[in-house]
């Protein structure tokens, strides 16, 4: 008698972990050669803190719908990776970031109207109606099927970018390396969940033609908003509007400290072909061999 495929396309079970960092002596340049680029991934802590919460409750309001027993363990592991690395992220703000005199400001209320007030089950408190509420939280399901394809691509990039070779700060790197090998090892949970839930290819493609632009200017305003507070900074290059701008965010990525644009439309269009499948966009060997050997993770075992 056959039966039937499971909906998780994950072929091991998803780790939950606690990590520990000690926040003492990071600059804020932590990346010592590239200022810049230091502050386009520190920004990431203000998008994420927020945004991973965003997913826990997303993912929440969904698993009473899943009906397959590996997807719905999944979910529940994704979600409890997602709350730790919110709050590593927080942690870092408090203990990092803040100490240093950078605050989140516009940036960090604006992220609060969009994950918080916009993309909630009752946008700006209005409910939708009955008939259109399955269809609110496929979309936002699918939302953050979109966001975690660049999350996990992400972490191939972090783990392969070499930002010793900019004299990069060992804690802050740590931060975002155990966390993008995190994201590469539930890289298939948002998307499985999707299919799961009846997600199927157009909506699929407009939520991309969305989220694309939405997590590039982001990530724009979060870097302006640090890079106003640095006063070894040029302020007239703390714009979007500044061409100063783009070309210092070009010149990082040419060091390899961060992705151009040309790297996120590259990824965003294989999210969109026929055939995607997260689980082929990264190795989870490398990420597991990253997490095995985190400071940060080891530091919590002991």
């Amino acid at each position: 008698m056959s039966t039937r495929p499971s909906a998780s396309s994950a072929p091991y079970d998803i780790v939950p972990r606690e990590v520990k960092f000690n926040w003492g002596d990071s600059p804020l340049h932590w990346l010592k050669d590239d200022a810049f680029a230091s502050h386009a991934v520190n920004e990431f802590s203000y998008l994420l803190t927020q945004g991973e919460k965003f997913f826990c409750r997303v993912f929440r309001e969904a698993l009473p719908l899943v009906k397959d027993k590996k997807l719905c363990a999944d979910v529940q592991a994704f979600i409890k990776q997602e709350a730790v690395h919110s709050r590593a992220h927080h942690d870092s703000i408090e203990g990092y970031l803040k100490r240093l005199g950078i605050g989140g400001g516009d940036f960090e209320r604006n992220n609060a109207v969009l994950f918080d007030q916009l993309l909630s089950a009752e946008p700006f408190g209005r409910k939708p109606p009955r008939f259109l509420q399955k269809q609110w939280l496929v979309f936002r399901v699918g939302a953050v099927a979109a966001i975690e394809h660049f999350t996990s691509a992400l972490g191939v990039y972090i783990l392969d970018a070499n930002w010793e070779g900019s004299g990069a700060d060992p804690v802050v790197a740590d931060l975002f390396r155990w966390h993008g090998a995190e994201e590469i090892e539930h890289r298939t949970v948002a998307y499985d969940l999707y299919r799961h839930l009846g997600g199927r290819w157009p909506l699929r493609t407009l939520l991309m033609a969305i989220v694309l632009p939405t997590l590039v200017l982001r990530m724009g305003a979060g870097t302006v908003e640090l890079m106003r507070q640095d006063p070894s900074m040029k302020k007239k290059n703390a714009s979007l509007m500044s061409p100063g701008f783009w070309y210092a965010w070009r010149q990082a990525a040419v060091r390899g400290n961060v992705p151009d644009i040309v790297w996120f439309t590259f990824h965003s269009l294989r999210f969109v072909r026929p055939g995607y499948e997260p689980l082929h966009e990264a190795s989870t060997e490398q990420a597991l061999a990253y997490i095995n050997s985190s400071p940060a993770v080891l530091a919590h075992q002991h």
